[in-house]
């Protein structure tokens, strides 16, 4: 029985090992033009694949960069309206800004006023002006007090039916009856002239016909005192920088930095004081 058992088993792993050794003999054994027409086509077969392999993948890589780089462009076309946009809404801030300071003054102020902006500025020419944007048609007359977000500017000296030039303060044409603000003392602000030393480039005013005793300081505030008809009284005007006594010792001179950077101002807001001008013409 185990006998029977053990053949059982034996016989079909001989017959098993005998069919593996004869196809293995065949493979190795195949026509010999079989075998030499393998050897012709094998190389160039696997060179054609290898290249289509190779191809293919450049294909691909190529299709990736060029996807890369229009998303790159794509990205940067992006980034640069994002930075647009922050860029005007910076401008659309301070602008803002500005007319707010304006607005205050506009509201406090029982004088007709309306608003204008520069179009042209020349605050270091052989005479310092600006020009903006409103004239006849729009009100603004001659003589009328033009302030910035933080004080007085100058006057309206020239006016046409658009427009309107600014004579500034610091003009030698310039003259704006002033006070000290804290002791009171009068005096005449004249147009002085443009100092690039000082902090932000300021234009310089000058203060005369201070007398020798007066009681200013550097440090201190200048505004108009409204006694000369044009400018109505307590308009900012800038703060005292430098003093001097004048040879003969009688009168003391001061320098005065505006408030306003000239170069700068963008809108301005005009007093209309028609009053005034019916008086004077």
């Amino acid at each position: 029985m185990k006998k029977l058992r053990l053949l059982t088993y034996t016989i079909p792993a001989l017959l098993l090992l005998i069919f593996l050794s004869l196809a293995k003999y065949n493979a190795r054994r195949a026509p010999w033009y079989e075998r030499a027409l393998w050897n012709l086509v094998e190389p160039p077969s696997r060179f054609l694949n290898a290249f289509q392999t190779s191809m293919v993948r450049v294909w691909n890589e190529y299709i990736s960069l060029v996807d890369v780089e229009k998303e790159n462009q794509d990205l940067l076309k992006f980034v640069q309206t994002l930075q647009g946009q922050l860029v005007l809404q910076e401008e659309l801030k301070l602008e803002n800004q500005r007319l707010k300071a304006l607005l205050n003054y506009h509201e406090q102020t029982s004088t007709p006023s309306l608003f204008a902006k520069v179009i042209s500025n020349d605050p270091r020419g052989e005479f310092k002006s600006m020009t903006i944007d409103r004239g006849l048609k729009d009100g603004v007359d001659i003589l009328m007090p033009v302030l910035g977000a933080r004080g007085l500017l100058g006057r309206i000296a020239k006016v046409s039916s658009q427009n309107a030039v600014v004579l500034l303060l610091d003009d030698s044409n310039s003259a704006v009856d002033v006070l000290i603000q804290r002791s009171r003392e009068r005096a005449l602000l004249v147009g002085g002239s443009y100092r690039p030393e000082l902090m932000r480039g300021s234009s310089l005013t000058r203060m005369e016909y201070l007398g020798n005793k007066s009681d200013i300081q550097e440090g201190d505030v200048v505004v108009t005192s409204g006694f000369d008809g044009v400018f109505p009284e307590g308009l900012p005007v800038g703060t005292i920088t430098h003093l001097e006594t004048s040879s003969l010792g009688i009168f003391r001179k001061a320098d005065i930095v505006p408030f306003e950077n000239f170069a700068e101002v963008q809108e301005v807001l005009v007093l209309q004081r028609v009053h005034v001008l019916e008086e004077m013409k």
